[in-house]
């Protein structure tokens, strides 16, 4: 099979052949594709006999706990009770925001001469120890074609989360960064390992409780659409958060279901993380880039699907961005 890329892919996989310790991260409040990632990377490893920690800057969400069969997925926060390996090599997946990754940053050396990264993002700057395909949908599937040239059989834990981070990633296989082999390595998955794509899905995007319709239904009371700019915005507020008990916000995905109508072209949720924090998600279809927007303001991501938290309070973020996005040209 030829891959997109051979030579890169033959040279990150000749370091994890020939290095020793490795540190695996992704960035803050990891989604599917960072944590398929890891754990797929981190199962690599294993095989080859190397010593190697998934240390992430905080703890996995509890949606996401389903993934994490074998407890391999840690914090910083417990960096006390680990063994971490002696002069690691440290790998960030699905990110190259080093900021992103928190307090684990202190084990990259000044110079980042021990640094690697692997991302599918758009628009990053290179250096050394950057693998970026950013021709392909999600990072799951450059682990997978990593394990795949290494001649490895995957476990079904394993295969379960790169699966979970290719249809995530790959907004469920219709963004458009979807190829032909998105597909093929899909159906390896499900035909060499016993995935159940229903079950996944529902883990992934459903089998909550009633309370999340509740708060969907006041989320969408928030809606704001400007059908001059093919735009559309929802917010969430922490305090809504902690009316339905929701430590985090349940429908991360929320801001996809605001491209439905033919009409809408750009979505956009503002998340308040904090009184002075907003996250925010932008998603557009069509010739409309909302990365460029995103990476104004210090975030990145894809051409129609992009992110970034920006310092400051939801109602004053919303207002200027949306302003940003009105004068947004294809």
């Amino acid at each position: 099979m030829k891959f997109d890329r051979q030579e890169e892919f033959d040279r990150l996989l000749r370091i994890f052949q020939l290095e020793d310790n490795f540190i695996l991260t992704t960035h803050k409040n990891a989604d599917p594709d960072g944590v398929g990632s890891e754990l797929g990377l981190e199962y690599l490893l294993g095989k080859f006999g190397k010593a190697r920690i998934i240390l992430n800057p905080d703890p996995l969400s509890e949606k996401l706990e389903f993934l994490n069969v074998n407890k391999k997925i840690h914090s910083i926060n417990e960096e006390g009770v680990l063994k971490i390996p002696e002069n690691p090599r440290v790998v960030i997946v699905d990110n190259s925001d080093i900021p992103r990754i928190g307090e684990v940053e202190k084990f990259i050396k000044p110079d980042k001469s021990n640094l690697i990264i692997i991302d599918h993002h758009d628009g990053i700057q290179r250096f050394e120890g950057l693998f970026c395909f950013s021709e392909i949908g999600s990072t799951s599937e450059i682990i997978y074609e990593l394990t795949e040239l290494a001649n490895l059989q995957l476990d079904a834990p394993t295969a379960s989360a790169i699966y979970c981070g290719i249809v995530m990633d790959t907004g469920q296989f219709k963004y458009s960064k979807t190829r032909p082999r998105t597909h093929e390595i899909a159906a390896t998955l499900i035909r060499n390992y016993g995935i159940e794509p229903e079950k996944i899905i529902r883990n992934m995007f459903e089998d909550s409780s009633y309370k999340v319709l509740l708060f969907k239904q006041e989320v969408f009371s928030t809606l704001k659409v400007y059908p001059e700019n093919e735009l559309a915005t929802i917010e969430i507020s922490k305090s809504l958060m902690q009316k339905y008990g929701f430590s985090e916000n349940p429908l991360e995905g929320i801001v996809n279901e605001l491209l439905s109508p033919k009409d809408i072209k750009i979505a956009v949720s503002f998340v308040e993380q904090d009184p002075q924090t907003t996250k925010i998600s932008f998603r557009s279809k069509d010739d409309y880039d909302v990365c460029e927007v995103a990476k104004k303001y210090g975030g990145g991501g894809h051409k129609n699907a992009s992110g970034v938290q920006i310092s400051g309070n939801l109602s004053s973020i919303k207002q200027e961005i949306v302003e940003v996005l009105k004068s947004l040209k294809k």
